[in-house]
């Protein structure tokens, strides 16, 4: 995987959130995967075609993601993660997404992006690509993010 192309979605997820106000998240960890394989309870999966073809999923607890929802709608309290806080998240990955092809396109990259979609549940592991996957992980007051980057050439 090529820095540049990774720094794009890693730059978009925190100037998107930032812009949400959001302003905490840190880059808190870097790791690697054999494959594109989630245990979180919300996973928003973006698929990826063009110059470069894969997936980004963004993958958190639950807790987390109402957490994102709530400062989403101007701090509206969340106590269900029901349809209205799914569409947020969706929104919010759609954003980043945006933005990233945005990012890559200034690197001679053209990409499209999938609409998004949310896997949400307990006890559950998703299994989304058997290609290598960058897994960084961000913190914030909202909770734990996992931004996972599934892509080849």
């Amino acid at each position: 995987m090529d820095a540049n192309q990774i720094n794009a979605f890693i730059t978009s997820l925190i100037e998107v959130t930032k812009m949400l106000g959001m302003d905490s998240w840190t880059r808190t960890g870097l790791g690697a995967r054999d494959q594109l394989k989630t245990t979180n309870e919300v996973n928003v999966i973006i698929g990826l075609v063009g110059d470069i073809k894969g997936n980004v999923v963004l993958s958190m607890q639950e807790k987390t993601a109402m957490n994102i929802a709530s400062k989403m709608m101007g701090g509206l309290p969340v106590s269900e993660f029901d349809l209205m806080p799914k569409s947020a998240l969706c929104e919010l990955s759609n954003m980043v997404s945006g933005r990233s092809a945005s990012e890559l396109e200034k690197i001679g990259v053209l990409t499209s992006i999938t609409p998004p979609t949310l896997i949400h549940g307990r006890n559950l592991i998703s299994l989304i690509s058997q290609i290598e996957t960058l897994v960084v992980k961000f913190t914030a007051e909202e909770g734990i993010i996992e931004l996972n980057i599934a892509t080849e050439n």
